[in-house]
């Protein structure tokens, strides 16, 4: 985060954020590059991308989820999501199957996939802790609740 007094900044050389300081926007931004830097820490070695995460998260959820309802829950084009379920099948955590008709699929986490669902929970989790060792559990649930107005759900 920007510090918090300009002369402060100048004199060691830091720049003027300007109205920078104070931009929600800005801010997001800022906490969204120490998500995903946290993110990248506690995901190394798995192959695992937020989008990854995300789908794996909303399959296990809601078995048999239709990939265009996957892809308004993920508020990703329906064509994004091809490659993604190409990867998920390959790691064997997705199985895409026959839906009630013949054009539509159903998609369903397979017993490896919850088995990795499982340990994605507690990297998550671990992450979620770190992110917010800052806060205390109740500024936590205000922050949450204060994002929760922000982001718009479909």
């Amino acid at each position: 985060m920007p510090p918090a007094n300009p002369a402060t900044s100048r004199a060691s050389d830091a720049p003027d954020y300007g109205v920078l300081r104070d931009s929600m926007g800005y801010l997001i931004h800022l906490a969204e590059l120490a998500n995903m830097q946290g993110f990248a820490r506690a995901f190394a070695g798995t192959g695992v991308t937020p989008a990854r995460l995300t789908a794996l998260e909303l399959i296990a959820r809601n078995p048999g989820i239709k990939p265009v309802a996957l892809a308004t829950a993920m508020a990703v084009e329906r064509s994004n999501l091809v490659g993604l379920l190409r990867t998920l099948q390959a790691q064997g955590w997705v199985l895409l199957e026959a839906g009630a008709n013949r054009r539509e699929k159903a998609l369903r986490i397979t017993p490896a996939g919850r088995r990795a669902v499982a340990g994605l929970r507690r990297r998550l989790s671990r992450q979620d802790a770190t992110l917010a060792e800052r806060l205390d559990p109740k500024e936590r649930m205000q922050l949450a609740m204060l994002l929760g107005k922000i982001v718009v759900r479909p």
